[in-house]
Formats: structure tokens, C-alpha cells, sequence
């Protein structure tokens, strides 16, 4: 039986078929982890963003007529429809672990990775020229002056935003200590094989390592050998969607 069509609403990246957003790659690693054949449609505009999803949030995967938002959400619907390969765990535990894991992902280290894109000096010039100098005279200067104001807005309402600058990089390589510990005996974060929690940790460490903010977070992970060995383990069973 042929798969139905699959076409993956996201926001574009620098490199063709990538994407800037986590959970967007997030979404794109797991269809390719399940050797599923998709379409893919960037959306470069809020307005077109909503045309396609009144919540006004991608990514948006349409598997056949059915619409599906949110990237966990979506994971879901794909291990429900295709379970094989698996992303989730058999055992109910290790599958409510790994749930758990991407929460901490989606709603916790996420924010970091915003932040640190978006609000150090040095990283957001270096955002502006990667991304926002490819616009048109005067979206160029107009467009990032919007979007960091609308991203600042976010972060302060989940409260990483209200943070001064050294605490968060400090809570951040505090995660990446934990991670590294919680990796140092084993090769996946729950049971004995991939699943959605390493997608969902992975997609953003990805784009904290892409042309979009200065290099000197490669050694942030470079420094950490066992969550180094599991970013290469992981990248060896499905590709990045980074930038």
C-alpha cells in the first residue's frame, strides 16, 4: 500500500531543503529516519504562515487531507500511521520518558537556543548577516529590527528572556553537562535505540552549531566527548535539517 502524500510546511533555511527551525527540522529528520517521501513548502511570511495554519506556527505536515501542527504532535501522527521504523520505546516507561525528554527539549533548551541566537550582541549581527542580508533594500533593515522585538517578547514570556545573559549561558552548559553525563553509558538518551527524544534534542543543538551565529559554541559540544559520540551516532541514522 503507497503512502499518502505528505507535504511539510516550514520555515526555509540558508542551504536548499534546510530549515532555521528546530522543530521543523526536528519534524524533517524523523520523515527521513522513516524513509518517508515528502514534499517540502517554505513559508517565508507570518501572513503565509496562517494561510496554511491559523495558529500561525509551522511546522504544519499534511499527510494526505489531513493537517497536522505542532512538531510533537506530529511525531505522534507519524509513529501512529508508520510505525516502522520505531521513534517511540515499546516498553510504556521508557515511552514516557522519552516524552518527557522532548518536553524538556521543546519547552526548555529551546529557549536557550533562542536566546542565543537572538539576544547576544555578537550573535545577532551574525544573524543579520546570514539571514537577513539576502532580503531586499528596505526589508533588510526593517525585518530583523521586527523579529528580534517579536522574539524578545517571547523569550520574556517564558522567562528565559528575563534572564541577564550570564545566567542563561550558564543554565545552558549546565544542560549540556547533564546531557553529557546521561550519554557517558549509554548511546541513546531512553532504551537501546533512537527515538523521538534524541530527534528533539538534536534538531536544536543542530542549529546552535549552523553559519547563523558565531563558532564558538563547536567547542560547547567539542568539549563534551560522549555527547559528541551520540551526535554522530544519531546524525549516522538520519540527516540534520540545520540551516
Amino acid at each position: 500500500m503507497s503512502q499518502p502524500k505528505l507535504t511539510l510546511y516550514q520555515y526555509p533555511g540558508i542551504q536548499r531543503g534546510g530549515t532555521l527551525s528546530p522543530p521543523c527540522g526536528k519534524v524533517q529528520m524523523a520523515l527521513r529516519y522513516k524513509g518517508l517521501e515528502f514534499e517540502i513548502k517554505n513559508l517565508g511570511t507570518p501572513n503565509a504562515v496562517k494561510r496554511v495554519n491559523l495558529r500561525g506556527r509551522v511546522p504544519a505536515l499534511q499527510i494526505g487531507e489531513t493537517l497536522v501542527a505542532d512538531s510533537s504532535d506530529i511525531l505522534s501522527e507519524l509513529e501512529a500511521r508508520f510505525p516502522d521504523p520505531p521513534l517511540e520505546p515499546a516498553d510504556p516507561q521508557l515511552r514516557l520518558e522519552a516524552l518527557f525528554w522532548e518536553d524538556w527539549a521543546d519547552e526548555c533548551l529551546y529557549f536557550y537556543a533562542v536566546y542565543l541566537r537572538w539576544v547576544p550582541a555578537a550573535h545577532f549581527a551574525q544573524l543579520k548577516q546570514s539571514v537577513f542580508s539576502r532580503l531586499p533594500w528596505p526589508m533588510r533593515a526593517i525585518v530583523p529590527i521586527i523579529a528580534k522585538r517579536t522574539v524578545r517578547h517571547r523569550l520574556a514570556g517564558q522567562g528565559t528572556g528575563t534572564k541577564p545573559e550570564v545566567v542563561v549561558w550558564a543554565e545552558f552548559r549546565n544542560a549540556l553537562d547533564r546531557l553529557d553525563a546521561r550519554l557517558a553509558a549509554r548511546s541513546f538518551l531512553v532504551g537501546e535505540s533512537l527515538s523521538r527524544a534524541d530527534l528533539a534534542v538534536i534538531c536544536i543543538l543542530d542549529q546552535l552549531l549552523s553559519e547563523t551565529i558565531p563558532p564558538g559554541l563547536m567547542s560547547e559540544l567539542e568539549s563534551r566527548p560522549a555527547l559528541r559520540a551520540w551526535r554522530e551516532r544519531v546524525h549516522a541514522l538520519t540527516p540534520s535539517a540545520a540551516n
